[in-house]
């Protein structure tokens, strides 16, 4: 939903338990983002398929692409739903897994456009929430932080 920019007032602000269930129904129905890391060469930000688990957002990308040594030497991120009028910021440490070196609390989600299970050289990414924001305007952006620490607050 675009805001309009001038006219017509925002919508109400939501509270923390609707941001949340708007949240993750965004996590359950998106199947895109732009994933942020930052490596020897500065901040680097990509498109990338993805899916919700449940827990982890999963995405997958070739082990040669910078995204992948970025997150091998710095395995932090930030990946980013939505639009600039409904803000979704998801930050927490990713895990780089090759295919034969899956642990055991990983299953693969349904409906990555690059399976690494089909496609040699690829390797799946699984960031871990510990921190997200979400806000459609500027009344909701002082209480934005629906995670913290790997908690929700609502």
């Amino acid at each position: 939903m675009q805001m309009p920019l001038t006219g017509a007032a925002p919508a109400p602000v939501r509270d923390l338990a609707q941001r949340k269930s708007d949240v993750l129904g965004t996590l359950a129905r998106d199947v895109q983002l732009w994933l942020a890391t930052s490596g020897p060469s500065g901040a680097h930000m990509v498109p990338l398929g993805c899916a919700w688990d449940g827990s982890h957002v999963v995405m997958a990308t070739h082990e040669r692409h910078r995204t992948a040594r970025n997150l091998r030497d710095n395995p932090r991120a930030r990946a980013a739903f939505g639009t600039p009028a409904d803000v979704i910021l998801v930050d927490g440490p990713v895990e780089v897994l090759s295919p034969g070196d899956l642990p055991d609390d990983f299953t693969p989600p349904p409906g990555l456009p690059l399976d690494p299970a089909r496609v040699p050289g690829c390797v799946y990414l699984r960031l871990t929430p510990q921190r997200v924001l979400a806000w459609r305007h500027r009344g909701e952006i002082p209480d934005r932080t629906l995670m913290e620490n790997g908690r929700w607050l609502a």
